[in-house]
C-alpha cells in the first residue's frame, strides 16, 4: 500500500476545500441570478395583473405562532383557551372532573400493584383530560360539518335575491343553530368593525379548525378578488359536502354490525356477572369479599375497558 507525505495530504485537502467554496459560490451566484429573475418577472407582471393577489396562507394550515407558557400548559392537558366554548362547562372543572377519575382508576390500579401504582397519577390524569376534551372537540367539529351545507345554502338563497354577502353572513349567524351561528357571528363582528374579508373570513377558518370552513373561505377570497358567480361555486361546494357526508353515513351504516358486536362483548360479561349474583350469589361474592378476588375482578374490569377501547378504534379508523 504506496504512502503519503503529510505535505501531500494536506495539499490534497486544500485542493478539495477550494473545490467545495468553488461550488458553494457557483451555487449562491445561481440562486442570486435566479431571485433577480423572478424579481424581475414579478415587476414585469404586476402592470399587467387585473386580480389582487391571493393571501397563501388560506390554502395552507395556519403556523404554528408564539404562545405564552400558561396557553402551553393548558394544551398539554387538552385544553383549547381559544376555544372555551367547546365544553358546556369551564374547563377549569373539566380538568378537576378528570383528576377525580384518575384517582379512582389510580385506586383500583394500586389493590394490583401496590403504591407504586399512584407514581402515574399524573399520566393517568393527563390522559384522562386529553381524552375528555378530545371528545368534545369531535362534536363540536361533527356538528359543524353537519350543520354548514345548510348555511351555504342560506348564503347561496340570500345572494341570489341580491343580498350582500355581508348581509348574508349576519343572517346565518341569527337564523342557524349553535355552534355554526357562533362561528358566523364571529365573522359578522370583524367585518361590521372594517376587517377586510379575505382577512377576517381566514381567520373563521382558523378558528372553526374544520377543513370546510377553509373551503368557504378560499371561495369567498377568489370571488371577491378575481369576481365570477359566488351563488354557483357555493351551491357547488355545498352539494360536495352533502354527498361526502353521505358517504361517511353509508361507512357508519355498514360498521353498525361491527360496532352491535362490541356492544354485546362488552355486556356479555356483565350480564352474565348479574345473573350469577342473583342465582348464587356466595359464588360470586368471593369477587368482591376475598382480597384475591378484589384483584381478579379489578383486572377483569381493566381488560374489559381496554378490549371495549381497542374495538372502537378499530371501528372507527376503518370508517373514518
Amino acid at each position: 500500500m504506496p504512502e503519503f507525505s503529510p505535505m501531500s495530504l494536506l495539499v490534497a485537502a486544500l485542493l478539495i476545500l477550494v473545490g467545495f467554496g468553488f461550488s458553494g459560490w457557483m451555487v449562491a451566484q445561481s440562486q442570486v441570478l435566479e431571485k433577480r429573475m423572478i424579481a424581475r418577472r414579478e415587476d414585469v407582471l404586476r402592470h399587467h395583473s387585473r386580480i389582487q393577489p391571493i393571501d397563501i396562507r388560506l390554502f395552507t394550515r395556519a403556523a404554528a405562532e408564539k404562545t405564552s407558557f400558561k396557553v402551553r400548559a393548558a394544551s398539554w392537558l387538552g385544553v383549547d383557551l381559544e376555544r372555551p366554548e367547546i365544553c358546556p362547562l369551564p374547563w377549569w372543572i373539566m380538568i378537576g372532573i378528570a383528576a377525580i377519575g384518575a384517582d379512582i382508576a389510580i385506586s383500583a390500579l394500586s389493590s394490583l400493584f401496590g403504591s407504586l401504582a399512584w407514581l402515574l397519577l399524573p399520566v393517568v390524569w393527563v390522559l384522562l383530560s386529553r381524552t375528555i376534551f378530545h371528545w368534545f372537540k369531535s362534536k363540536r367539529r361533527n356538528n359543524l360539518i353537519r350543520q354548514f351545507p345548510d348555511a351555504l345554502m342560506m348564503i347561496v338563497r340570500a345572494v341570489r335575491v341580491g343580498v350582500p354577502v355581508s348581509e348574508a353572513i349576519h343572517i346565518v349567524a341569527r337564523e342557524q343553530p349553535q355552534p355554526t351561528a357562533g362561528e358566523f357571528a364571529l365573522l359578522a363582528n370583524q367585518l361590521s368593525i372594517g376587517e377586510p374579508l379575505d382577512k377576517a373570513i381566514m381567520g373563521m377558518a382558523h378558528h372553526a379548525d374544520v377543513s370546510d370552513y377553509r373551503f368557504f373561505a378560499i371561495a369567498l377570497t377568489l370571488q371577491s378578488k378575481a369576481g365570477g358567480a359566488l351563488s354557483g361555486t357555493l351551491e357547488g361546494l355545498a352539494d360536495i359536502m352533502r354527498k361526502r357526508a353521505a358517504v361517511k353515513e353509508r361507512a357508519h351504516a355498514l360498521a353498525s354490525e361491527a360496532r352491535m358486536s362490541i356492544y354485546v362483548l362488552t355486556g356479555l360479561p356483565v350480564l352474565v356477572g348479574g345473573g350469577m349474583a342473583i342465582l348464587n350469589p356466595a359464588y360470586i361474592g368471593v369477587l368482591i369479599t376475598d382480597p384475591l378476588g378484589n384483584k381478579l375482578l379489578t383486572a377483569a374490569v381493566m381488560m374489559l375497558l381496554i378490549g371495549l377501547g381497542v374495538m372502537q378504534l378499530i371501528v372507527k379508523k376503518s370508517v373514518s
